[in-house]
């Protein structure tokens, strides 16, 4: 909770500066905003961890292998990242840019989540005898 609380001032107090910052050095305020951006990221990141293991510990109780719980992490970090990227290029005024970060997101979580596919297909062939 108290990382959180943290996150949530220095997003407040972010948002306060570039909206002063905004009206005379535009630069800087989207500067400004990317280093916020990457400071909370590193709150989200040690909020993460506590899910993160206990996901593992339900991966070990059912016994599934760890090579099908890494796209899936990996899948909803892209997911996370491509979002905050769009947003600060739609922000910074550039929103052909944020729309193309969303398009490339979206095919890099596809990519990354190709390993569950195949185990998905596998299982279909195994089930269905072929």
């Amino acid at each position: 909770m108290e990382l959180f609380l943290q996150a949530a001032a220095i997003a407040v107090i972010t948002v306060v500066l570039t909206s002063l910052l905004k009206k005379t050095n535009r630069e800087l305020a989207l500067l400004l905003t990317l280093a916020a951006c990457i400071l909370i990221g590193v709150f989200f990141m040690r909020l993460a961890e506590p899910i993160v293991d206990f996901l593992s510990k339900l991966r070990n109780l059912a016994g599934l292998d760890k090579t099908l719980m890494t796209p899936m992490l990996k899948t909803i970090g892209i997911g996370f990242l491509t979002q905050i990227s769009a947003t600060v290029c739609a922000d910074a005024g550039e929103n052909a840019i944020a729309k193309l970060v969303e398009i490339c997101g979206g095919v890099l979580a596809l990519y990354v989540a190709l390993p569950l596919l195949e185990a998905v297909l596998d299982m279909v062939e195994q089930m269905s005898g072929g």
